[in-house]
């Protein structure tokens, strides 16, 4: 019996709790719904998300940024309704008004709105861009340009935290980082902190695959830049694994994104490595051919024998040799395009003529070789 009781008591007071948590949900979801909508008897105005963005041509910090809102407009009225983006305007805690952005992206997916027809009872989604403190209270204020004879239903407001929304650029460019930590290094050893911006994004590539191949291609460019000598794979494995360990030390890789958006984005990566065109080898076959003066009888067998010298000594030029950049590259870097496909991020690595910036970045990550 005593048991029971205490079973019992143990369920009525389970059965309050959850009936208060109940009750607190509720009045949760009803805050939250109060706060991404607002009506009146004509509109109903609400924010079904939003992200942070870069357009093309934008600086952002960590306080600033571009929100990209996804802005439901529904018709409660039986005339038409016309709807503009000129219509919108944030307003921030000092009552300075924010304009939208006019932005896109340069695969044209992204389109902001521009104007609408709603009939009675419809609805549409699209988003609109205004910049922002990331960490501020505003308020998202709808007002027709064209006034109707009942001016109370003009307007409608709701508040907006932009605190709340994503913003994953620092962790798409960590997987960026990553991508080149994998494939290009050759390594694993991804820092701590891209481990850490990235979270739970993940990348679509098969970096696997994609580093084998990259270890193959810089062995096959390699082994063109000889005429006399055949290199053995251990031969050209050796000066390529050294390129990627001392530009994995002793190089640096900046980021900054051209354009950013929720499922497109174009980053620019600028590398500082080292370059087979500075280490002077010229001096190392000329030093072969002074010591080995006389002790041959024909030309073939000294070009061959002198290659064959050089690759033996890159190795260790190359860990002397300073980081440097392409010259042929842009100051900001070379463009990769990144597309999120099922909630992954891939980056375009396509060996194809048209992805000429990736194909010149990786040939930069391999000390200059080209495919």
């Amino acid at each position: 019996m005593k048991k029971f009781r205490v079973f019992s008591g143990f369920v009525l007071l389970s059965s309050l709790l959850l009936t208060m948590a109940a009750c607190s949900g509720g009045e949760t979801k009803k805050e939250e719904k109060k706060e991404n909508s607002a009506q009146s008897s004509k509109v109903e105005l609400s924010v079904e998300g939003g992200s942070y963005i870069i357009p093309d041509g934008k600086k952002v910090d960590d306080t600033t940024g571009f929100l990209a809102l996804d802005i439901k407009v529904k018709n409660k009225s039986k005339d038409k309704l016309d709807v503009s983006s000129s219509d919108f305007a944030l307003y921030d805690e000092d009552g300075k008004k924010v304009s939208s952005e006019h932005v896109y992206d340069s695969e044209d997916n992204f389109k902001v709105m521009s104007s609408e027809s709603l009939s009675e009872d419809k609805s549409f989604t699209e988003p609109l861009v205004f910049e922002v403190k990331k960490d501020a209270e505003y308020e998202l204020h709808y007002k027709p340009m064209y006034y109707s004879d009942d001016e109370k239903d003009e307007g409608v407001e709701l508040k907006l935290n932009t605190k709340k929304y994503s913003d994953d650029t620092k962790a798409v460019q960590a997987l960026m980082s990553q991508y080149v930590t994998k494939v290009f290094y050759g390594s694993d050893e991804v820092k701590e902190e891209d481990k850490k911006a990235a979270g739970k994004l993940e990348l679509a590539n098969d970096v696997e695959a994609e580093r084998k191949a990259f270890k193959e291609e810089s062995s096959n460019s390699l082994k063109d830049e000889f005429s006399d000598y055949e290199p053995s794979t251990a031969e050209l494995d050796k000066v390529i694994t050294q390129i990627q360990q001392t530009n994995a030390e002793k190089g640096k890789v900046t980021y900054s994104f051209k354009e950013f958006f929720p499922e497109s984005a174009m980053i620019y990566v600028r590398p500082e490595m080292v370059f087979l065109d500075d280490v002077d080898t010229e001096s190392i076959t000329d030093k072969f051919v002074e010591e080995n003066e006389g002790k041959y009888t024909d030309y073939t067998s000294v070009y061959r024998d002198a290659e064959k010298y050089l690759l033996q000594e890159l190795p260790g030029k190359i860990n002397e040799t300073p980081i440097n950049t392409d010259s042929n590259m842009n100051g900001e870097g070379y463009q990769v395009k990144l597309v999120k496909k099922d909630g992954k991020w891939e980056i375009n690595s396509a060996n194809e003529s048209r992805n000429y910036y990736f194909q010149s970045m990786k040939a930069a990550f391999r000390g200059g070789l080209d495919d």
